[in-house]
């Protein structure tokens, strides 16, 4: 076995080593030198909330799910400031020399909440269940090229690839690859490693979470309690905090931050990240089915405007394609479009949409959906296009309009690799691909890339990835967008961590209240 992935920080830095940075007053290492105090209870406010929530790992969706879990249980690996996998339950891990195979040597001593010990067979059946089509695992398409995983003893783990893959450290270090016990089908409640134990959990309402006295990290955590919930609207949640009902909320609006900044003991947290808002137009049904209808609203996105006007600078200029311009794979060769009236006007008449009508879905649940919605219809009108808007409520967005609807607004979290991103959204059989483009081709490179350890290799296939993407996909795609969210000036030891909001969602175990 080899110790090191060959140039693996450079290799997996690519969607996340794009910065972060804490705003109004925060110091990460004055925080580093204080000494954590113990107890107290966090209330945290979420942009996001739904009665489909769930319990079960492999079958998280959205924002509200990936923050309980890692209240709840814990990953072989998790994901660092600089989006690296970092040991966990597992105390080590390694692969063979082409990356075909992976060992990992687990941590002693460690129980679930219920007094079980931790082994091998619970890892095992943790990975091997996302294969089982009976689970019905959002995450099944990350798993294709596993085809084995065995117990090695009480204290190891063997991942046998049918194909190299060097990105199985980083993927078990996500929410959907959470631990939980060995031959669990019951999720009416959760019993996991993590850092809190389950007290309260009614889907769509509040969730309680109290200390778990046995957790394996000595001292932690640091909180008694958190209590977890949803408040959709933006301005009652900024409200919520500056109030003091609550320590800790996700997603500002970037119109609130002079607000948010100026109000006494609340503090702004951005991390700069690959996360992004598209309008997502389906291919498999009329009228998004036009690719030149797709190629028109393409070109009527004014970039620009959106990242400088509506998110405020805390943005980044996208191409209709999921890749940072900041990432060692970007096509820089793709031309960057914007505002062109006239070859919009050009596909709107190739396609036979001239002087069209078209609904769009937009909704809170999506940030900054509405305002980029209504700077979209303003636009289409000089070509002749009539957008309409139809602002739906934030509850059940994402189970009635997401993936439903031909053309509505989406917002991707990012993923530590280009390749699991890729994995989930692009390929033709991904459960996640919202807008069911299909392509022979694109399959094939993202199966390659995947175990593509050669940066120039895996650059030259990611630009192919992403020209298809951009010349043919459903994907209008503007900006990236940074995650802002405010905090108490009496949370301390937060890290920003570019997988999501308020640390990568992973926050239960490492944050404390100020007395």
């Amino acid at each position: 076995m080899a110790n090191q992935i060959p140039n693996r920080r450079d290799f997996n830095k690519s969607l996340l080593a794009t910065g972060a940075t804490l705003a109004a007053g925060a110091s990460p290492l004055r925080e580093a030198f204080a000494r954590p105090a113990r107890g107290g209870r966090l209330r945290v406010a979420l942009h996001v909330q739904s009665a489909q929530d769930t319990l079960d790992p492999a079958k998280f969706a959205q924002t509200s799910e990936y923050a309980r879990g890692f209240m709840l249980y814990n990953g072989l690996t998790r994901i660092d400031e600089a989006g690296e996998a970092v040991p966990e339950l597992a105390e080590s891990f390694e692969a063979n020399g082409d990356v075909t195979e992976w060992y990992f040597k687990l941590r002693k001593g460690v129980t679930f909440q219920d007094g079980k010990t931790f082994d091998a067979e619970d890892a095992v059946y943790s990975i091997m269940r996302h294969k089982d089509p009976k689970v019905a695992s959002a995450s099944k398409g990350l798993v294709e090229d596993i085809v084995d995983v065995t117990a090695d003893g009480k204290d190891g783990v063997r991942i046998k690839l049918s194909a190299p893959n060097a990105d199985i450290p980083v993927l078990l270090g996500t929410f959907g690859f959470l631990i939980v016990k060995n031959g669990t089908t019951d999720f009416s409640t959760a019993v996991g490693t993590g850092p809190f134990r389950l007290k309260e959990f009614k889907p769509g309402v509040r969730t309680v979470v109290t200390r778990n006295e046995n957790y394996f990290k000595s001292g932690r955590p640091y909180l008694d309690e958190i209590e977890y919930f949803g408040i959709a609207d933006p301005v009652a949640r900024l409200n919520a905090l500056i109030a003091g009902d609550i320590h800790m909320m996700s997603d500002l609006r970037p119109n609130a931050l002079d607000e948010a900044k100026k109000a006494p003991g609340i503090e702004v947290f951005s991390t700069r990240c690959p996360r992004f808002v598209q309008f997502a137009m389906m291919c498999d049904r009329a009228p998004t089915n036009n690719p030149d209808f797709r190629l028109a609203v393409k070109n009527l996105l004014d970039r620009e405007r959106i990242v400088n006007q509506i998110l405020k600078g805390y943005g980044v200029v996208a191409n209709d394609h999921f890749v940072m311009p900041q990432s060692p794979v970007y096509n820089s060769s793709l031309p960057q479009r914007g505002v062109d009236i006239d070859k919009a006007k050009f596909h709107l008449k190739k396609a036979g949409m001239e002087n069209a009508s078209i609904e769009l879905r937009v909704s809170e649940a999506v940030q900054n959906s509405i305002e980029m919605g209504l700077l979209l219809q303003r636009e289409a009108a000089r070509a002749g296009l009539t957008i309409n808007l139809k602002r739906e409520p934030s509850d059940g967005y994402w189970s009635n309009i997401w993936m439903k609807r031909p053309f509505h607004a989406v917002q991707w979290n990012p993923r530590p690799t280009e390749s699991i991103m890729a994995t989930l959204v692009w390929k033709s059989d991904a459960k996640w691909n919202d807008t069911q483009f299909k392509d022979v081709r694109l399959d094939q490179l993202i199966n390659t890339a995947r175990g593509t350890v050669d940066l120039a290799k895996r650059k030259e296939l990611f630009w192919e990835i992403e020209k298809i993407i951009y010349e043919q996909g459903g994907n209008a795609i503007p900006a990236f967008v940074s995650y802002i969210d405010a905090i108490s000036s009496k949370v301390k030891g937060l890290s920003p961590i570019p997988t999501g909001n308020l640390g990568g969602f992973n926050f239960a175990d490492s944050v404390w209240l100020e007395n």
